[in-house]
């Protein structure tokens, strides 16, 4: 037992003073352990009908968390889907007609153009007296009557195509409206959104949910920081990179290295969770220490002292 509480002294000995490189290390501050978390909520509303986590368990990204009865929405795009299938069947009739109604504006023209000749020759026969003037009046009333049945062909064509894009327009609507329910009922399936832990839970199956409602948190922890602060007097001692050391209540035999990965630009007054009363007033910089978790001791909220070399 003594020589257990001996050898623990001298960790701490080395631990502050950095026996094992010569370097000094000072307590630059206390803080808490802090990991991403993201919180869960649905996207759309309905009955929780399944439920597949529990506080604790350990989950990758796009694992099913829980699923939202979307059955309703599910109904309406089998409705909506059907009026695709009516909008085909119009648009082919439309596209078979319109195929007809082009063949009728071609013999229109044609039929006018043999009209449009025979009136040019009649018209220079009866400059020679060659044809009659009722023979020419005939003509122009053939050239009347298939300027009339062209205009027709053509308006009869133009409304099939006015028709054909307001097809194509419906089309574009109920697509979108498709795209909407296929999003709004992959909605329905609750996935993780990071690898992590869940830490949290907030719902059971049979809860009916709004859209916005928490289900769960979820906090990736295999790499987690501790922020502390320091005085101006020393920011200038560390640097991004730099090594640090980190020391908690829980296991004070060990000491966890890591790594400065963030420093304030900007100084603040000093947080009153962390200094004593006298020494609010003071400005401090923030300095973010990432430590590696992958043995899952760390926790968060968990309490811990850092030491950066250098200080």
């Amino acid at each position: 037992m003594n020589r257990l509480m001996t050898a623990g002294m001298i960790l701490i000995v080395c631990f502050l003073h950095g026996c094992d490189n010569g370097s000094e290390l000072t307590l630059t501050g206390s803080g808490t352990i802090e990991a991403t978390e993201v919180m869960v909520s649905a996207k759309t509303r309905g009955e929780v009908v399944r439920i597949v986590f529990n506080e604790g368990d350990s989950v990758e990204k796009g694992d099913i968390l829980a699923e939202i009865d979307v059955e309703q929405l599910a109904l309406q795009k089998n409705v909506t889907a059907a009026g695709l299938s009516e909008l085909d069947w119009n648009e082919k009739i439309i596209r078979k007609d319109m195929e007809t109604s082009s063949e009728g504006v071609k013999q229109a023209e044609v039929t006018l153009a043999n009209v449009e000749k025979n009136r040019t020759r009649t018209a220079n026969l009866l400059k020679d007296n060659a044809a009659t003037q009722e023979r020419m009046d005939s003509i122009e009333t053939e050239r009347e009557l298939a300027v009339s049945r062209l205009r027709a062909a053509e308006k009869n064509h133009d409304g099939l195509k006015t028709r054909l894009q307001s097809l194509t327009a419906t089309r574009e609507k109920i697509e979108a409206n498709l795209g909407l329910l296929d999003n709004q009922i992959a909605d329905g399936i609750i996935e993780s959104p990071l690898n992590g832990v869940v830490i949290e839970k907030f719902i059971e199956q049979g809860e009916v949910v709004n859209f916005g409602i928490p289900i769960c948190t979820v906090a990736e922890l295999s790499s987690v920081w501790l922020t502390i602060y320091v005085g101006e007097e020393d920011l200038g001692k560390t640097a991004l990179g730099g090594k640090a050391r980190v020391h908690i209540d829980s296991h004070p035999e060990r000491v966890f290295e890591g790594t400065v990965t963030w420093i304030s630009p900007e100084a603040e007054f000093t947080p009153k969770n962390v200094q004593t009363k006298e020494s609010r007033v003071d400005l401090v910089y923030a300095v973010k220490i990432t430590i590696d978790n992958n043995e899952g001791i760390f926790k968060i909220g968990m309490p811990a002292d850092a030491y950066i070399e250098g200080l």
